[in-house]
């Protein structure tokens, strides 16, 4: 696999993290892709129809959108090389940029015109692009540039930037009254507008943030103590810290090393 990564143009820094360009090689029979959360949502360019399988469903991945995803999930690739370019978004990029509830589009994969029908233009120049990664990447954060509102479409957007900020700098240990004291939210408002602009609850956004720490710790380590781990990170037993593996990864922790999980490992920043 390669992968490189390239900036957003500065008028969509508010809104996007940046670009992946991933060249995937799949041998035959090859297992299956774990996806698992990254903290944000995406969008992904394929530069060739149909290249995955998911759940029994063939995907058109020359545009789809990328709801947050919370659970594993896994695509089996259905041609041998693969090209792509993934859209990686701020917390609430995807929210203040197309103004869509992104509760609505939780762990979903969706055809991109059925959430852009103006998007037509956009499908055409990709197909044009063919195999060019390049030009597609400057269609692609053209039709971005397009997007930007003329002003800001949620009035607290800032406090829940500021909300995902603190939940990933102190990995998800924050209790949601001091979250909603530290933002001047109140709890019923934060809840109600952190799902609307991430997708998900802040106590589930907790949750995932402290697996991708634990995840990225892995990772990172050769000896692994497991009930250190634990304890690191504030499990309340083993039994919660292989529940939260399973749930978002897909296998249990002693069996990560068994995963196939380069794509997901790839675009965590």
């Amino acid at each position: 696999m390669q992968v490189s990564f390239t900036y957003p143009h500065p008028a969509l820094q508010p809104y996007v993290r940046g670009y992946f360009c991933i060249e995937l090689d799949a041998k035959p029979n090859a297992p299956p892709l774990d996806i698992h959360p990254v903290g944000y949502s995406t969008i992904a360019f394929t530069l060739k129809p149909k290249v995955f399988r998911s759940e029994g469903n063939d995907y058109d991945f020359s545009l789809s959108y990328h709801g947050y995803i919370c659970r594993h999930i896994s695509l089996l690739p259905l041609v041998h090389h693969i090209k792509m370019v993934v859209v990686s978004f701020t917390p609430t990029g995807t929210a203040q940029l197309f103004r869509i509830p992104q509760n609505e589009l939780l762990n979903q994969i969706v055809s991109f015109t059925d959430v852009f029908p103006d998007s037509k233009i956009l499908n055409t120049q990709l197909e044009d692009a063919d195999s060019c990664q390049k030009q597609a990447l400057r269609h692609i954060e053209q039709w971005l540039l397009q997007q930007i509102p003329d002003k800001a479409p949620f009035n607290y957007a800032p406090n829940i930037d500021e909300a995902c900020k603190m939940i990933q700098a102190c990995e998800g240990h924050i209790r949601i009254d001091k979250l909603c004291q530290e933002v001047g939210m109140s709890q019923r408002y934060l809840e109600s507008h952190f799902k609307e602009m991430i997708g998900v609850s802040p106590k589930l956004y907790c949750r995932i943030s402290r697996f991708i720490a634990v995840y990225q710790f892995i990772l990172q380590n050769s000896h692994i103590e497991w009930s250190e781990l634990i304890y690191r990170y504030r499990y309340f037993d083993q039994a919660h810290f292989i529940r939260d593996f399973k749930t978002f990864f897909g296998y249990s922790p002693s069996k990560i090393h068994l995963a196939n999980s380069h794509l997901a490992k790839k675009i965590i920043l």
